[in-house]
């Protein structure tokens, strides 16, 4: 702690009840898109496993606050909502594997066993720091997003979403927010990460 260049902007930062600040952009999902569509894939799974791609490769996005102490996870997962016939959903626990068949073959049992129970499915992922909590709302093309969340210190889980997939000019485009913990991160990560994603 410190060595650590960011120790004043997380104490600072850590003392507010709602650590949080989020900023929310538009990403080129085109080539992600059109891979989808030829490998007959979801095309939630394939951008979904881009967004872990990148985050994984920010250690911004793997900080984590825990007892107090700064961890940094050399793996992040998701913690997805999933959608449900009757309107409801539940979360889900997705791994991340950069093999992104194998994602897709182990995200679809876990989208398989949501769907097929009840209630918000709270379990391993309310327990788990090494995730970031993801949701996806391909009815709106939103310019802006607020997460449900406890008002208290200490909080750390990146919080992702994604809205409608929409063409602009040649390219297909989609809303992302991301909700970051300040005191670990900086709109310049924020600024990494788009530049990543729109890279891959």
């Amino acid at each position: 702690m410190q060595s650590w260049t960011r120790r004043e902007h997380y104490r600072y930062f850590g003392e507010l009840d709602d650590p949080y600040f989020g900023i929310t952009a538009k990403a080129d999902f085109t080539s992600c898109y059109m891979q989808s569509k030829q490998d007959g894939a979801s095309f939630f799974l394939y951008s979904l496993h881009k967004i872990l791609r990148t985050a994984n490769a920010i250690d911004e996005f793997r900080y984590r606050v825990e007892d107090g102490n700064i961890v940094l996870y050399d793996l992040i997962g998701a913690s997805p909502t999933i959608g449900r016939e009757d309107g409801s959903f539940g979360f889900g626990v997705f791994e991340y594997h950069e093999d992104r068949k194998l994602f897709v073959e182990e995200a679809s049992k876990e989208i398989a066993r949501v769907k097929n129970a009840s209630g918000l499915c709270l379990g391993e992922g309310e327990s788990r720091n090494d995730l970031i909590y993801y949701s996806s709302i391909p009815w709106i093309d939103f310019t802006d997003l607020k997460h449900a969340g406890k008002m208290s210190r200490g909080q750390s889980i990146p919080r992702i979403s994604t809205g409608r997939l929409v063409p602009q000019e040649d390219r297909l485009m989609m809303s992302v927010s991301v909700e970051l913990n300040h005191g670990l991160a900086d709109g310049y990560h924020v600024a990494q990460f788009f530049r990543l994603l729109n890279m891959l």
